[in-house]
């Protein structure tokens, strides 16, 4: 994905990117002296479960067990309890959840109570719904929900599915969500909230990361979202304003200048194309050269705009579809029925409960790359019947 060349600096950057990302987390905690901290699963990846990963959250557990700052733990479908070979154990205030729900209770240094209900996955996949294993609210000052899986799209759900209707029934304060990696609120009061990751790992988790600082006020609980990324991914637009890869060349060295980032930002551009390249552009565009040689004379434009530019690509001219044998109003409207967001969700269905394609869709972009290429695939089929026809 055009990371072959970037520059040692900036790629060890990345590589360290997800363990300086979670740093700010506890680091935050500590600093805010928060009353506890809440992980709701898939704290490792399971093909990366590293001893070096492992040793990073035990230091991360030690730094909050001796400000006395509790833990919970729950963990999801990376991290499953069946996979977890820990050799050493985790420090005195880490509360890890069991493979059924279960409550834990805190009392506060305000003297405030709190009961905290969850469970974490025996193993890969839980294909039913937990939610009926959650008590309704305790007996306490406040209950807070930590449940990892995802909004039942119907059979054959695996990631504990549940409904907003369903949390809700419990009437606890606060539902802390797992799975889904792009930050997502399904209701504003009682929050119920994804928090996503904290660190985006490809293009398709583009756009800012973090984790939320949840306080009181006046009785309900107030979740403030906060960036930890150390590395973002951004996927702008560009309209291509010239027909070479010279005009495209210096097209986006004008946009780095005008767009510098804070943060290092890998940056993926979708290229709208007024009209289709020559042959010999397409050739250099396809084997990947054209991008290899531009990110190497731009090293200095893309280094004082803090960018870096990890991929291109090209989008033609949208197809307009007609229909000579319908009414065009009819095709038309029958068009704008269709592309439109609730179709796109029925369509992509279970899909969104995997993290990495939640994120994906929810991206603004992805809607337009959808109408298009289906436009493009009606076109395309249009004509062939056209050839049968004749």
């Amino acid at each position: 994905m055009g990371l072959r060349q970037l520059p040692n600096s900036l790629l060890t950057q990345v590589r360290n990117a997800t363990f300086d990302a979670a740093t700010v987390v506890f680091d935050r905690a500590l600093a805010e002296h928060v009353d506890f901290v809440l992980l709701a699963g898939d704290l490792f990846d399971r093909a990366e479960q590293s001893v070096a990963a492992q040793a990073y959250l035990f230091q991360q557990f030690e730094r909050l067990n001796t400000a006395k700052i509790p833990v919970l733990v729950s963990f999801g479908n990376h991290d499953y309890l069946a996979d977890q070979h820990q050799t050493v154990a985790y420090p005195e205030n880490v509360t890890v959840f069991g493979a059924k729900v279960e409550t834990k209770t805190l009392t506060l240094a305000s003297g405030e109570t709190v009961a905290i209900s969850g469970f974490s996955y025996p193993q890969r996949w839980v294909p039913t719904d937990q939610t009926v294993a959650f008590p309704t609210h305790a007996a306490t000052d406040w209950h807070i929900g930590m449940l990892h899986g995802a909004v039942s799209a119907g059979p054959d759900d695996h990631y504990a599915p549940f409904t907003v209707a369903e949390l809700l029934a419990k009437r606890y304060d606060y539902w802390a969500l797992g799975h889904i990696h792009q930050r997502q609120r399904l209701q504003e009061q009682p929050p119920i909230i994804y928090a996503g990751n904290t660190q985006g790992r490809s293009v398709t988790e583009a756009g800012d990361r973090g984790a939320y600082l949840v306080t009181s006020e006046q009785g309900e609980l107030v979740p403030q979202f906060f960036s930890t990324a150390a590395i973002l991914w951004e996927t702008p637009s560009l309209k291509m304003t010239g027909t070479t890869l010279q005009d495209l060349s210096r097209q986006l060295s004008d946009w780095l200048v005008a767009h510098p980032a804070e943060r290092p930002t890998l940056t993926a551009f979708t290229v709208k194309l007024s009209q289709a390249l020559d042959d010999e552009d397409r050739a250099q565009v396809a084997t990947g050269d054209w991008l290899s040689l531009w990110q190497r004379t731009q090293a200095r434009v893309m280094r004082a705009a803090n960018r870096y530019v990890t991929a291109i690509k090209f989008e033609a001219k949208p197809v307009a579809i007609s229909a000579p044998q319908l009414d065009q109003q009819y095709w038309d409207q029958g068009a704008t029925d269709v592309f439109n967001p609730v179709n796109l969700q029925d369509l992509f269905g279970k899909l969104a409960q995997e993290p990495a394609l939640a994120a994906w869709f929810t991206r603004e972009q992805t809607a337009s790359d959808l109408e298009t290429a289906a436009r493009q695939q009606l076109a395309d089929l249009m004509g062939k019947e056209d050839d049968h026809a004749s």
